[in-house]
């Protein structure tokens, strides 16, 4: 009789569970919103012909510490795993464009290579508001890009018209919530959420980074949001919203 009278209802610890995360979450979006708001996050993406493709990646890891050296702001590098196979992702960070410029004029920043046959660049910013509201820190704490861990960059372009990342950010508010609280994996948490500023992607173009403890990570974490009923549902709207979708898999170069 005892012991009944100490144990609790299921329900009940499944209710106090969802409390306390609710309150730890709170705590760490007061403390992540007195942070600096980062200025602008640049994606380039190198397209390697596809018989140069292994020693590029291999030059880039061995050239990886001089990059981070000369750019304070270079956050790292990835090979595609599934998607645009022959490409390589840059992702770093600037406080404004004089910065940028600053950073583009260091001698030994980059290094030529014959297999590299066109290079792209985007400038994003970083959705911190949306991202502090959950809990998450964004890029400020950077990529915890360790061997094995695989990236989700999942992109949408979105219809044209001011309102409408706007629109997207609340409705993905609401449903980031609910599948953070379902996804009980503990294999993936969101790095950022960016929307375009300017470059080769698309005006309301928004992209989602994801860290999975591994591929297969990736897949159980999304198996264990589909309890997540506030998540689809916001999936849903947000597919209105969408012109087109795409996600790769991504594994850090290091």
């Amino acid at each position: 009789a005892a012991l009944q009278h100490n144990l609790l209802p299921l329900s009940h610890c499944t209710t106090h569970n969802q409390m306390l995360l609710r309150r730890t979450t709170a705590a760490a979006a007061r403390r992540i919103s007195q942070r600096r708001h980062l200025g602008y996050v640049e994606l380039e993406r190198d397209v390697v012909a596809p018989q140069h493709l292994a020693e590029y990646r291999a030059m880039l890891a061995a050239h990886a510490p001089t990059r981070h050296k000369l750019d304070k702001g270079y956050l790292g590098s990835f090979g595609v795993d599934v998607g645009r196979a022959s490409s390589v992702y840059h992702l770093s960070v600037f406080e404004d464009y004089d910065e940028r410029d600053a950073r583009e004029a260091t001698e030994g920043l980059r290094f030529f290579h014959q297999g590299v046959q066109s290079l792209e660049s985007s400038v994003f910013k970083e959705a911190s508001a949306t991202l502090n509201e959950a809990g998450l820190p964004g890029l400020q704490d950077g990529l915890d890009a360790v061997q094995g861990c695989a990236f989700e960059l999942r992109t949408y372009e979105l219809q044209l018209g001011y309102d409408t990342v706007p629109n997207f950010l609340e409705i993905y508010s609401g449903g980031l919530k609910d599948k953070m609280e379902h996804d009980d994996s503990g294999e993936s948490r969101l790095i950022s959420l960016l929307h375009s500023e300017a470059g080769v992607a698309p005006l309301n173009t928004v992209i989602e980074l994801w860290r999975h403890e591994s591929a297969q990570g990736a897949q159980r974490s999304r198996l264990a949001s589909r309890k997540a009923t506030s998540w689809r549902r916001a999936v849903n709207h947000i597919a209105e919203l969408s012109t087109r979708f795409e996600t790769q898999l991504l594994r850090p170069i290091l």
